[in-house]
């Protein structure tokens, strides 16, 4: 039986009526506290993940500094803090270096082989970024195959219910009672917390539910008529062929056998062959082997070291990185032909895949998260200042985002610089009168709509970015700062002081923004974070709460310059406005690094660690050589050792 010297559990009471093996073989690494918000830079790992050998479902989890609960036996990895150096906020390294007042040395930990810059409570000035040590730790590991620690993941519920959908032909939000996804850094992943009995009822509810509601489409699941096989051969064939689809990889003789009886049980019920099938699919709904990602190598349990993974897991890995979904028929033939693990198949499968309509979905997905506007619908906006703001609008500035980065990665020429200065639009309805354009004749969703290019230059100009990081009432130069500095430059913020008032100051008529936000920079006390976020921030003054582009605040004209600091050099100094500050982020190696190593987090679902270092360097390197075209960085995400590869143990 896969897995079973792990001593498998069982979720879900019908599976443990019928003693049927559906225990997670994955490891469980924990990465503690830092799980990140939107517009978190990156969450650090906990001070002392564990590596389980047990399941992660019911109580047999891991949490905490090392300890571990339940039956899965676990071995302490000890401190798993990344390479992503870190300097305080009040030093500066390097020659003739000096101190700024305060100086204070960050203290949260960080995740990532990208260069890093930790701002703390304290210090007003001289941080200074590091250099980028991925090519160190490259070199120091002298090119040896390595990977960092692969965490157990459940499917986040964009996933399960995409998964259903290609599976049961489910429609609507089958996951919507599920708990909230976790996240590392801006991305979900469920990767941290164990799952309670809440949730374990909620997946047998649903399995339920989902498994009654396909009975109708059984002769369209089933490869073979099972009403009117008498015998158990179009059963065996059923739950061969669906049980690969929802596991994601080939069955044991073991496995088929208990879900053929179970499906003989079931036949001799009511509704004969129907109720077989509903108790088949229940049951696989259920198992952790369908509610994972399942990367463990063709052992099927953790192993010392670095494992490549099988071709079934390959394709799980890829069709879960580009469309959040199962693998189609053509990448699980090549799994099973053996011909996926080829470079070449590999990256003609992602061309392939790009092409699909179910890439565009999961690129609109990674920018609502990477940019943390994918909550946009929730936030309000006070009528009295913003009138020309409601949930219409709110949903086609969402909306905007899918068409814009589907406009320029699949079907235009795929460059982040294109991403970051384009002013193409894809206003509808309401959207229009923000962004002080008319609605052409016969116009239909989705139609690109090109605004004047010296107010708008890319993404972080659209109104869903914009909207998102502002308050009810006003502009937020502090959210926004905060985000290009954490999710485009890679930095990390470190919370405010516990004491300190986060309420922004009222707005009223005769003030601006920035005299407002102003006493941030002036008191040395929030000057040694707020240096780091405010005067980026400040640069995007030109639109307003709701994106609006705008000439005056307060009584007089908007001052949009703003400042960088403590960055590459090819981003530190002064800019002027949006657009200008969007030509500077477009040309930074910098954000270019940074935008690859998010896309690497979102791919794998987890921080880069230094295990990941030559992995990290392939996919900076290569993404800088194709002049930073973002198919070409996903086709080298999917080429990297560490995608291709899992390591379940520490070290």
């Amino acid at each position: 039986m896969r897995g079973s010297a792990l001593r498998p559990h069982y979720l879900g009471s019908l599976a443990l009526a019928l003693l049927i093996p559906i225990g997670c073989t994955g490891t469980v690494s924990g990465p503690g506290a830092g799980s990140g918000t939107p517009g978190s830079g990156g969450s650090s790992t906990g001070t002392g993940s564990t590596t389980g050998t047990g399941s992660t479902t019911g109580t047999g989890s891991t949490t905490g500094t090392g300890s571990t609960t339940g039956t899965g036996s676990t071995t302490g990895t000890g401190s798993t803090t990344g390479t992503g150096a870190t300097t305080g906020t009040g030093s500066t390294t390097g020659t003739g270096a000096t101190t700024g007042t305060g100086a204070t040395t960050g203290t949260g930990s960080t995740t990532g082989t990208g260069a890093t810059t930790v701002i703390g409570s304290g210090g007003a000035g001289g941080a200074t970024a590091v250099a980028d040590p991925v090519a160190a730790a490259c070199a120091a590991s002298n090119n040896a195959l390595n990977a960092g620690l692969t965490p157990a993941r459940r499917l986040t519920r964009d996933e399960f219910n995409n998964a259903v959908r290609d599976l049961l032909v489910a429609a609507g939000d089958p996951s919507e009672g599920f708990a909230d996804d976790e996240r590392i850094g801006p991305f979900r992943s469920n990767a941290i917390a164990p799952v309670d009995e809440l949730q374990v009822t909620k997946y047998s509810e649903v399995a339920n539910k989902l498994a009654i509601a396909a009975k109708p489409n059984m002769r369209t699941i089933s490869p073979c008529d099972l009403s009117a096989d008498t015998t158990t051969t179009c059963a065996t064939n059923f739950v061969t062929t669906f049980g690969q689809r929802a596991y994601r990889r080939v069955l044991d003789q073991a496995e088929i056998t208990k879900y053929v009886s179970l499906y003989t049980l079931g036949r001799a019920g009511t509704d004969g062959a129907l109720n077989g099938f509903r108790l088949v699919v229940e049951a696989m709904l259920q198992s952790p082997f369908f509610l994972y990602h399942h990367d463990v190598g063709a052992t099927g349990k953790p192993q010392a070291g670095t494992v490549a993974l099988t071709p079934h897991e390959l394709a799980s890995r890829l069709s879960f990185f580009l469309w959040g979904s199962t693998p189609d028929p053509t990448l699980s033939s090549l799994a099973t032909n053996g011909t996926l693990t080829q470079e070449a198949t590999i990256s003609a499968q992602v061309q392939r895949m790009l092409a699909d309509n179910r890439a565009a979905t999961t690129i609109g997905l990674f920018h609502r998260q990477w940019l943390g506007i994918e909550s946009l619908p929730d936030e309000i906006k006070d009528p009295t200042f913003y009138p020309r703001y409601n949930a219409q609008v709110s949903n086609a500035m969402v909306q905007e985002t899918g068409f814009f980065t589907d406009a320029v990665i699949r079907k235009g020429d795929g460059l982040l610089k294109t991403l970051l200065t384009s002013n193409m639009a894809y206003p509808q309805g309401g959207l229009f009168s923000i962004y002080g354009a008319t609605q052409p004749a016969g116009f239909t969703a989705g139609t690109a709509v090109m605004l004047p290019a010296t107010q708008r230059a890319g993404i972080l100009t659209q109104a869903a970015f914009l909207a998102r990081w502002a308050h009810p009432t006003q502009t937020s130069p502090v959210h926004r700062g905060k985000v290009i500095r954490t999710n485009l430059l890679c930095g990390t913020i470190e919370p405010p002081p516990a004491n300190a008032n986060t309420t922004p100051p009222p707005p009223t008529a005769a003030t601006s923004t920035r005299e407002r936000f102003a006493q941030h920079l002036a008191d040395p006390a929030c000057a040694g974070c707020h240096l780091f976020m405010d005067p980026i921030g400040l640069g995007l003054e030109n639109y307003d709460a709701i994106g609006a582009y705008r000439t005056m605040d307060g009584l007089g004209a908007v001052d949009a310059t703003g400042n960088i600091i403590a960055a590459g050099p090819d981003l530190v100094g002064a800019f002027n406005g949006g657009v200008e500050l969007a030509n500077k982020l477009a040309n930074s190696q910098v954000v270019s690094n940074c935008f690859a190593n998010q896309w690497f987090r979102f791919s794998l679902g987890r921080m880069e660690s230094p295990n990941d270092s030559c992995s990290i360097q392939g996919i900076h390197d290569g993404f800088r050589t194709s002049g930073g075209n973002i198919r070409e960085l996903l086709a080298r995400i999917a080429l990297s050792p560490a995608f291709r590869n899992v390591r379940l143990t520490g070290g």
